[in-house]
C-alpha cells in the first residue's frame, strides 16, 4: 500500500468517527483558517478542524497553534488528523476534559512539554483522565528520549499509578527543524 493510499484510509476513518460523534459540527481545513494574534504554521493543509474549535482570544490561539504544530508533525508520518470540538461544561465555565483530536481513527489527547521532566509525568497523568491515547511533543532539548522513556517506565510501574495500560503513546522530540517521533503502546512500558 502506498503512503497516499494509507493516508486516504486514515482520513476516511477520521471522517466516519467525526460524523458519527459530532453530528451537527461543521469542519474546515486548517490551511483556510486565519487567526487574529498569531500566524498559522506552514504545512497545515489536510488537517481538519471543527469550526467550534476555532480560538476566540489570544490565549486560545496560542494553545490552538500548539495543537496544529502537533498535527503537522503527525501528518509527516502519514497520519490523518482531525481536531475535534471541545465540550462546554454544563455551567458554561470552561470545557470538560476530553481528547483533542482523532488520529487515524483513534481519539488522542495532545500535550506539549517545554519544562522539566516532572512535566512529562503531569501531562501523561492528565492525558490518562482524558482518553486512552496520548501524543506528547517534547520541546526541550534537555529532555532526551532515553531519559523520558526511563521516566515514563518508572511512572507507569509505580504502584500508585492508576491510569491503566490501554492505548498508545506517541512521543516527539525536537524543535521543528529536527524532530524524531516514536510510537509505543502504553502496555509496552509495563514491567
Amino acid at each position: 500500500m502506498t503512503p497516499a493510499e494509507q493516508m486516504a484510509i486514515n482520513a476516511a476513518a477520521n471522517e466516519a468517527i467525526a460524523k458519527k460523534e459530532f453530528l451537527s459540527e461543521t469542519w474546515i481545513s486548517a490551511e483556510n483558517i486565519k487567526l487574529h494574534y498569531v500566524d498559522m504554521p506552514k504545512n497545515a493543509e489536510g488537517i481538519i478542524v471543527a469550526m467550534s474549535r476555532l480560538p476566540i482570544n489570544q490565549q486560545e490561539e496560542l494553545d490552538f497553534i500548539k495543537e496544529i504544530k502537533s498535527a503537522i508533525i503527525l501528518k509527516k508520518h502519514e497520519a490523518a488528523v482531525t481536531l475535534i470540538p471541545r465540550i462546554k461544561r454544563p455551567d458554561g465555565k470552561g470545557f470538560l476534559p476530553g481528547p483533542d483530536a482523532i488520529v487515524n481513527g483513534l481519539f488522542f489527547e495532545f500535550k506539549t512539554v517545554t519544562g522539566r521532566m516532572d512535566k512529562i509525568g503531569a501531562r501523561f497523568r492528565e492525558s490518562r483522565m482524558q482518553g486512552n491515547n496520548v501524543y506528547i511533543r517534547v520541546d526541550n532539548p534537555d529532555l532526551i528520549k532515553p531519559r523520558v522513556i526511563n521516566y515514563l517506565a518508572k511512572y507507569i510501574n509505580n504502584p500508585r499509578y492508576q491510569g491503566g495500560y490501554k492505548g498508545n503513546i506517541i512521543l516527539t522530540f525536537g524543535d521543528g527543524l529536527e524532530e524524531k517521533t516514536y510510537f509505543f503502546r502504553i502496555k509496552d512500558f509495563k514491567k
